[in-house]
């Protein structure tokens, strides 16, 4: 970068550009059940980011389920919602969710699609 700035990449986990459907419902449980169906851009094993014509306030909880195979059964994990950012003249948001409790089943099963996708 210009002038000596570097960047530096916070990320711990590799991201795979993808867009996989996503279905989000806000917790905790007291809420009305609302299903919103998404469209993921991209997918780690921390967290994905996704456009949703729904707007989520940031740090709200969100039970994720997540369709990365057709073949498989859904990923369900509860996130957070880290940042959201309005699209510029839409009525669409960008919205970052970190999951908080992917459990080791999913997690293996999401970085071997993550590995595979990378590779080819």
């Amino acid at each position: 970068m210009a002038g000596g700035a570097s960047f530096v990449e916070r990320r711990r986990f590799l991201r795979l550009n993808s867009d996989c459907p996503v279905q989000l419902k806000q917790m905790p449980q007291n809420y009305p059940v609302q299903i919103h169906n998404s469209i993921s851009e991209d997918i780690s094993e921390g967290g994905l980011q996704l456009s949703s014509f729904y707007f989520y306030p940031v740090h709200c909880k969100l039970l994720v389920e997540l369709f990365v195979s057709q073949e498989a059964e859904p990923i369900k994990v509860v996130g957070r919602v880290v940042w959201v950012e309005q699209m510029p003249y839409q009525e669409r948001y960008k919205v970052g969710i970190e999951f908080s409790d992917l459990n080791e089943e999913s997690r293996v099963y999401l970085r071997q699609v993550i590995s595979d996708s990378a590779l080819s």
